[in-house]
């Protein structure tokens, strides 16, 4: 933008002062001055562009760093959520197989005290018809 101040408009301005005839020494020192000032004025804007371009490229490396762990949190959260279905589906399992050993357990109560009934049945039996060859004199 300097660049353009500097090649064009001051020139262009320092002529037609001087083409106009009435222009003074103090004139154009005034004109070069202004120029001056405007040449400030626009390294000043330049300046001022690139550090709010800087600002943007930080800004725009902070956002892509924001989405990189933003896709990482994503992903240990889908990890996560993998992991919590499938220690539930183990504790289901487990649960299942709880109650299995656990009706397995009752069946074998139930089988245990049903044959202890039938031994002390038998042996009960085995007693009386002892008794009873023994009563009729009968040994062994």
């Amino acid at each position: 933008m300097h660049t353009i101040v500097r090649i064009s408009i001051v020139p262009a301005l320092l002529g037609a002062a001087m083409l106009a005839g009435c222009a003074t020494q103090d004139d154009l020192k005034a004109v070069a001055a202004q120029a001056a000032t405007a040449q400030a004025a626009a390294d000043a804007a330049t300046a001022k562009a690139n550090s709010a371009f800087d600002y943007a490229n930080t800004a725009v490396q902070r956002a892509d760093a924001a989405t990189v762990t933003s896709g990482q949190a994503q992903q240990a959260a889908a990890g996560a959520n993998a992991a919590a279905q499938t220690a539930q589906a183990a504790a289901q399992s487990a649960q299942a197989s709880a109650q299995q050993a656990s009706d397995q357990v009752r069946a074998a109560a139930l089988q245990a005290a049903q044959d202890r009934e039938a031994a002390e049945q038998r042996a009960a039996a085995s007693i009386q018809t002892r008794r009873a060859r023994l009563a009729r004199g009968e040994r062994g």
